[in-house]
Protein backbone atom coordinates (compact mmCIF):
# COMPACT_ATOMS: atom_id res chain seq x y z
CA UNK A 1 0.00 0.00 0.00
CA UNK A 2 2.69 2.43 0.93
CA UNK A 3 4.24 1.76 -2.63
CA UNK A 4 0.70 2.67 -4.54
CA UNK A 5 0.76 5.91 -2.25
CA UNK A 6 4.07 6.96 -2.64
CA UNK A 7 3.85 6.87 -6.66
CA UNK A 8 0.33 8.74 -6.27
CA UNK A 9 0.97 11.57 -3.99
CA UNK A 10 3.47 13.51 -6.36
CA UNK A 11 0.80 13.02 -9.34
CA UNK A 12 -1.92 14.44 -6.73
CA UNK A 13 0.05 17.18 -5.37
CA UNK A 14 1.54 18.05 -8.90
CA UNK A 15 -1.63 18.82 -9.73
CA UNK A 16 -2.74 21.12 -7.04
CA UNK A 17 0.80 23.10 -7.57
CA UNK A 18 -0.01 23.44 -11.02
CA UNK A 19 -3.78 24.82 -9.63
CA UNK A 20 -2.32 26.80 -6.82
CA UNK A 21 0.66 28.55 -7.84
CA UNK A 22 3.81 26.26 -7.75
CA UNK A 23 5.30 23.47 -5.49
CA UNK A 24 5.65 25.48 -2.02
CA UNK A 25 2.23 26.66 -2.19
CA UNK A 26 1.14 23.10 -2.89
CA UNK A 27 2.97 21.90 -0.13
CA UNK A 28 1.80 24.20 2.11
CA UNK A 29 -1.78 23.02 1.73
CA UNK A 30 -0.84 19.51 1.72
CA UNK A 31 1.21 19.35 4.47
CA UNK A 32 -1.59 21.56 6.22
CA UNK A 33 -4.25 18.59 5.47
CA UNK A 34 -1.43 15.90 6.71
CA UNK A 35 -1.07 17.81 9.85
CA UNK A 36 -4.85 18.12 10.14
CA UNK A 37 -5.42 14.27 9.64
CA UNK A 38 -2.66 13.00 11.74
CA UNK A 39 -3.89 15.29 14.25
CA UNK A 40 -7.18 13.74 14.00
CA UNK A 41 -5.67 10.34 14.41
CA UNK A 42 -3.49 11.17 17.20
CA UNK A 43 -6.60 12.11 19.23
CA UNK A 44 -8.00 8.30 18.86
CA UNK A 45 -5.19 5.66 18.70
CA UNK A 46 -1.92 7.47 19.66
CA UNK A 47 -0.68 6.98 23.18
CA UNK A 48 -0.09 10.15 25.30
CA UNK A 49 3.41 11.70 25.58
CA UNK A 50 5.50 14.11 26.89
CA UNK A 51 6.77 16.97 24.62
CA UNK A 52 9.53 17.51 27.05
CA UNK A 53 10.63 14.46 27.71
CA UNK A 54 10.95 13.52 24.10
CA UNK A 55 12.29 16.82 23.60
CA UNK A 56 15.04 15.57 26.01
CA UNK A 57 15.94 12.18 25.10
CA UNK A 58 15.65 13.19 21.09
CA UNK A 59 18.44 13.54 19.43
CA UNK A 60 19.14 16.75 17.26
CA UNK A 61 18.29 15.14 14.08
CA UNK A 62 15.13 12.82 15.18
CA UNK A 63 13.10 16.12 14.53
CA UNK A 64 14.28 16.71 11.08
CA UNK A 65 12.11 14.28 9.92
CA UNK A 66 9.37 16.84 9.05
CA UNK A 67 12.09 18.99 7.01
CA UNK A 68 12.72 16.31 4.79
CA UNK A 69 8.86 15.89 4.31
CA UNK A 70 8.44 19.41 3.02
CA UNK A 71 11.58 18.88 0.83
CA UNK A 72 10.05 15.66 -0.59
CA UNK A 73 6.67 16.65 -1.52
CA UNK A 74 7.72 19.92 -3.00
CA UNK A 75 10.49 18.55 -4.98
CA UNK A 76 8.69 15.61 -6.32
CA UNK A 77 5.57 17.91 -7.08
CA UNK A 78 7.91 19.64 -9.09
CA UNK A 79 10.11 16.40 -10.77
CA UNK A 80 6.71 14.43 -11.35
CA UNK A 81 5.06 16.34 -14.39
CA UNK A 82 8.71 16.69 -15.88
CA UNK A 83 10.17 13.38 -15.58
CA UNK A 84 7.19 11.10 -15.23
CA UNK A 85 5.87 8.84 -12.32
CA UNK A 86 8.31 6.07 -13.42
CA UNK A 87 11.14 7.83 -13.92
CA UNK A 88 10.44 10.08 -11.03
CA UNK A 89 9.98 6.29 -8.31
CA UNK A 90 13.33 4.88 -9.92
CA UNK A 91 15.08 8.27 -8.93
CA UNK A 92 13.27 8.27 -5.47
CA UNK A 93 14.02 4.34 -5.25
CA UNK A 94 17.71 4.23 -6.73
CA UNK A 95 18.61 7.03 -4.28
CA UNK A 96 17.18 5.55 -1.33
CA UNK A 97 18.83 1.73 -1.52
CA UNK A 98 21.91 3.62 -2.03
CA UNK A 99 21.12 5.96 1.38
CA UNK A 100 19.91 2.82 2.92
CA UNK A 101 23.33 0.84 2.50
CA UNK A 102 24.91 3.56 4.08
CA UNK A 103 22.96 3.76 7.27
CA UNK A 104 23.01 -0.15 7.30
CA UNK A 105 26.71 -0.14 7.12
CA UNK A 106 27.84 2.68 9.63
CA UNK A 107 24.16 2.09 11.87
CA UNK A 108 23.04 5.83 11.54
CA UNK A 109 19.87 7.37 12.21
CA UNK A 110 18.24 4.61 14.58
CA UNK A 111 19.10 1.85 12.10
CA UNK A 112 21.52 -1.37 13.56
CA UNK A 113 24.65 -2.16 11.49
CA UNK A 114 24.02 -4.32 9.33
CA UNK A 115 27.47 -5.24 6.71
CA UNK A 116 27.53 -4.23 2.95
CA UNK A 117 27.97 -8.10 1.70
CA UNK A 118 28.76 -8.50 -2.05
CA UNK A 119 24.99 -9.98 -2.75
CA UNK A 120 24.03 -6.76 -1.53
CA UNK A 121 26.11 -4.59 -3.60
CA UNK A 122 24.98 -6.70 -6.51
CA UNK A 123 21.18 -5.65 -5.66
CA UNK A 124 22.03 -2.17 -5.33
CA UNK A 125 23.67 -2.00 -8.84
CA UNK A 126 20.84 -3.59 -10.31
CA UNK A 127 18.67 -1.12 -8.86
CA UNK A 128 21.02 1.43 -10.26
CA UNK A 129 21.03 -0.10 -13.58
CA UNK A 130 17.77 -0.51 -13.93
CA UNK A 131 16.98 3.41 -13.14
CA UNK A 132 19.06 4.07 -15.58
CA UNK A 133 17.08 2.09 -18.34
CA UNK A 134 14.27 3.57 -17.25
CA UNK A 135 15.79 7.15 -17.79
CA UNK A 136 16.47 6.28 -21.12
CA UNK A 137 14.78 8.07 -23.66
CA UNK A 138 13.55 5.62 -26.46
Amino acid sequence: MCGVVLVTQPGFNSTLSANIGGPLNAATVSLCVSAVVVSLLRLFVAPEFSFTAALEKTPYWGWLGGFLGVFFVAASMYVAPRLGATSLISLVLCGQIIAALIYDKFGLFGYGEQPITQLRLLGVALIVVGTGLVLVKH
